[in-house]
């Protein structure tokens, strides 16, 4: 089974993604463009050996957030999966997200956020092994 653990810097909420601009529709904003481009550049630094995995299917998400984080956690879950698809290419696609789940912690630094990734198996591939 596949894991990936990175810690990133604190995504911005669901509520601050994308703002609208005339004649152009909803774009992404400024503060999410540089949380992106911040994100790459912490992944890089926590690189595994060998290069990152591909997660081609299905996949959970755990996202570790620090305790005296403001806000809803939960606003935070989309700018993650959507981030490991593109630009990380991490996850082929993040509709293949089978559980998403998001917590505090105390071992998580003020500003930052653990997220773990791990392969899971399908549907199909449980009720194969249910036959067996």
């Amino acid at each position: 089974m596949k894991v990936l653990v990175l810690n990133l810097p604190l995504p911005p909420s669901t509520n601050n993604l994308f703002v609208n601009v005339p004649k152009r529709g909803r774009v992404k904003s400024r503060e999410y463009k540089r949380w992106s481009i911040a994100a790459l550049n912490y992944a890089w630094l926590s690189k595994p050996q060998g290069g990152f995995p591909r997660f081609e299917g299905a996949f959970d998400i755990q996202i570790t957030l620090p305790l005296k984080m403001r806000g809803d956690i939960t606003n935070r879950i989309k700018a993650v999966e959507d981030w490991l698809k593109k630009p990380a290419g991490i996850v082929s696609d993040d509709k293949h997200t089978h559980k998403a789940t998001v917590a505090r912690g105390s071992d998580v630094e003020p500003g930052f956020c653990r997220v773990h990734v791990f392969e899971t198996p399908t549907a199909r591939d449980e009720e194969r092994r249910d036959v067996a």
